[in-house]
């Protein structure tokens, strides 16, 4: 049976996901608004406390917190607010970067092996499954190693093992969407390839891969603080909530519990959120729920 354009556009705009975001949700605005407040504030941190993270004072060595530093200070004297905000951004925009990376990556190669199929898919799925192969901290340390410890390294190692999750969960909704019959009669009026993909299959995809991107934030921001804690993620003075932790587990027991446990409280908060929003958004923007 051939559809008519008009069949073929109105079933795309009943099916599109793209829709399923304006729809009002309590609980997903809730989650989604507290962590916008999270980034705002780690944002506008430094012009609300503008003191230097960096700045060392042996006058105030382990601080507790007070209205004069309300997060206490570590054991050289610095202002324990201060590095939380700089050790946030560092983390929070370290975790939003490799997301967004492995998202883009992870996206473009699905779409050309979903399509293109035969070589090309058997290379990128090789290609795949040879990275998945190896731990993402083992990844990352490796890298670290080879180039330098520090942010840049790991994010490069943790964007290299996410891609390929998106490549995987993609590549197999763009083998499902091209079966079918929307996307078939596109094909049948003589619609271009290159607008079959980003017009008629792309936006199916958004669902799936913000869901991805959720999970793969979560993680990432947690394997960043396990390599900050190994000494191969941010480097002194840099700022970084698992380094920070590194730096108060020796005084945790020893009564100065806020050095670590600030910092910990931050990284809970972070992936506490991204977790319900994306056990949330996997019930509000699959096309297939019926949570909406």
């Amino acid at each position: 049976m051939t559809l008519s354009v008009a069949s073929v556009r109105a079933t795309q705009q009943r099916s599109n996901p793209i829709a399923v975001f304006l729809k009002r949700d309590i609980p997903l605005s809730i989650f989604l608004g507290l962590f916008i407040l999270l980034v705002v504030g780690l944002l506008i941190g430094p012009w609300l406390w503008p003191l230097s993270s960096d700045a060392i004072n042996l006058s105030n060595v382990l601080q507790a917190p007070s209205a004069a530093h309300p997060m206490g200070t570590d054991d050289t004297g610095r202002d324990l607010l201060a590095r939380f905000l700089d050790g946030g951004r560092t983390s929070v925009f370290a975790g939003l970067l490799i997301a967004v990376i492995g998202a883009v990556l992870g996206c473009a190669l699905a779409l050309m092996a979903g399509s293109m199929r035969g070589w090309v898919d058997s290379v990128f799925t090789w290609l795949t499954n040879s990275i998945l192969c190896f731990p993402a901290i083992l990844l990352a340390m490796a890298i670290a190693m080879a180039i330098r410890p520090g942010v840049t390294a790991v994010v490069i190692g943790l964007s290299l093992h996410s891609f390929p999750w998106y490549m995987r969960t993609l590549r197999s909704e763009v083998m499902r969407l091209y079966g079918q019959d929307f996307i078939r009669s596109t094909d049948a009026i003589g619609a271009h390839p290159v607008r079959i993909l980003l017009r008629h299959v792309l936006p199916h995809l958004i669902p799936t891969m913000i869901l991805q991107m959720a999970a793969v934030f979560g993680a990432s921001i947690l394997s960043l603080a396990a390599l900050g804690f190994l000494g191969l993620g941010a480097q002194p003075p840099t700022a970084e909530w698992g380094a920070m932790i590194t730096d108060g587990q020796q005084f945790f027991l020893t009564g100065q519990w806020w050095i670590a446990g600030f910092p910990g409280l931050g990284l809970l908060v972070a992936v506490t959120l991204t977790t319900l929003i994306a056990d949330r958004a996997r019930e509000v923007l699959d096309p297939r729920s019926d949570a909406v």
